[in-house]
């Protein structure tokens, strides 16, 4: 009688387990996709007629952005991207940044006053990934 009593609560805690480990793996999988560097090479300008044309960024003004597993947005030297995003949108998916370690101080930060931007949507298809900043004009990157 008692191990009939004692299987429902087992099968709780086995249902609770793996639905704890599946939500933990979904954002680090999406942040790890778009892990690394990323080369801009194009952004995006809108004419009086509401037509976008993509232009290219000359190779002295390209930007590198670097992407943590964690969702942390990285200078080309290492530092802490300033005005970075506590959330990001890759594929229509919600991802909130949590850095898994401590970031260094950038001192251009200081200097910086952000205009809040919560959330910077991502596009990414192959090696390519469109970057929609907040009131900003589209960027394409590649790796």
């Amino acid at each position: 009688m008692k191990r009939l009593l004692y299987l429902p609560l087992v099968l709780v805690w086995l249902l609770s387990c793996q639905k704890e480990s599946a939500g933990d793996l979904a954002p680090n999988y999406a942040f790890a996709t778009v892990s690394g560097p990323w080369h801009s090479i194009e952004v995006e300008r809108s004419s009086l007629d509401n037509k976008s044309t993509w232009e290219p960024i000359e190779a002295s003004k390209s930007d590198t952005l670097i992407f943590r597993g964690d969702g942390v947005v990285l200078n080309a030297d290492g530092t802490p991207r300033c005005c970075a995003p506590a959330t990001m949108i890759i594929n229509g998916t919600l991802l909130d940044v949590k850095p898994q370690t401590a970031l260094p101080n950038n001192p251009q930060c200081e200097l910086l006053q952000c205009v809040a931007c919560p959330s910077w949507e991502i596009s990414l298809s192959d090696d390519q990934l469109i970057l929609a900043p907040c009131n900003s004009p589209r960027v394409k990157y590649v790796r």
